[in-house]
């Protein structure tokens, strides 16, 4: 039931007994709206691993480290 009211999110991750694993599936067949996946599958990074970039302009500073460091504390 708990599943049914969840959101924010587009799969699930099951890694465990095949029972549990059947009543998840009838859940997400159970729920509104887009069919949600079971992954059962193991390992799949792709599915579990979430990578960000972040990119820092250091134009600005000059190459002056000082000013770097300010721009971290803001």
């Amino acid at each position: 039931a708990a599943l049914a009211a969840l959101a924010g999110f587009s799969g699930v991750l099951w890694w465990g007994d095949t029972a549990t694993a059947r009543a998840l599936t009838q859940a997400l067949a159970g729920r509104e709206g887009p069919i949600l996946p079971l992954i059962t599958a193991q390992p799949d990074r792709a599915h579990v691993a979430h990578e960000r970039h972040v990119c820092v302009d250091t134009t600005a500073s000059g190459g002056n480290a000082a000013l770097l460091a300010e721009a971290g504390t803001a």
